[in-house]
């Protein structure tokens, strides 16, 4: 009987966190939405705060876009809730510093993208794979490698456990896919920021 409670009361609790864990990937899609959508409508005319760059704009999309994914399949109503979150961020007015918090976030998780993809990019051997990629993505493969070789991940141990790991498997699926004909590099992380890296 004490087994049965204590199963029960451990399954409750895995219930809980997940539960907390969908909130808080919600909350940071939220902030994402906020920092990617101003930044689209404002960055251009407004210079009264800092917005994402366009490779930390495209890093932040990236995340976004992992996240989105992972709730439709967790959240009922996550398309609807979605919605929301873009048609408050398109309402929110441009030069506010109220938007510097949701700016700063999408930032930071920007930068954890950009170095897994470096991190990635110290491995992928494009020119020696059989899979398609144009001139242009070998051009930008060559700037990810440079860029690639210049990189110091910072921060604490975890942030550079997580950095290395996520960068080291995605460095794995290039290799895995390297005879792959039908394999699309610029679809995957590593390939769109190197398609996003800054030509000079």
């Amino acid at each position: 009987m004490a087994l049965v409670v204590s199963m029960t009361m451990a399954g409750s609790a895995m219930a809980q966190d997940g539960a907390a864990n969908i909130e808080q990937m919600m909350t940071d899609a939220d902030a994402l939405v906020v920092g990617t959508v101003v930044t689209t409508r404002c960055a251009v005319f407004d210079g009264a705060i800092d917005y994402l760059s366009p490779l930390e704009q495209v890093a932040a999309q990236i995340r976004l876009g992992e996240i989105v994914a992972a709730a439709s399949g967790m959240v009922e109503d996550a398309p609807d809730r979605l919605a929301r979150m873009r048609a408050s961020a398109g309402a929110r007015v441009c030069g506010d510093p109220a938007l510097t918090p949701y700016l700063d976030f999408s930032r930071q998780i920007a930068r954890d993208v950009i170095d897994i993809a470096l991190v990635a990019w110290r491995e992928i051997d494009v020119p020696g794979c059989n899979y398609f990629a144009d001139d242009g993505f070998m051009r930008a493969a060559e700037r990810a490698s440079a860029a690639a070789e210049q990189l110091t991940i910072e921060g604490e141990a975890n942030r550079i456990t997580y950095i290395e790991q996520r960068g080291e498997a995605w460095a794995e699926v290039f290799a895995g896919n390297c005879a792959n004909l039908g394999f699309e590099p610029v679809e995957t992380l590593p390939g769109q920021i190197a398609l996003a890296l800054p030509t000079q």
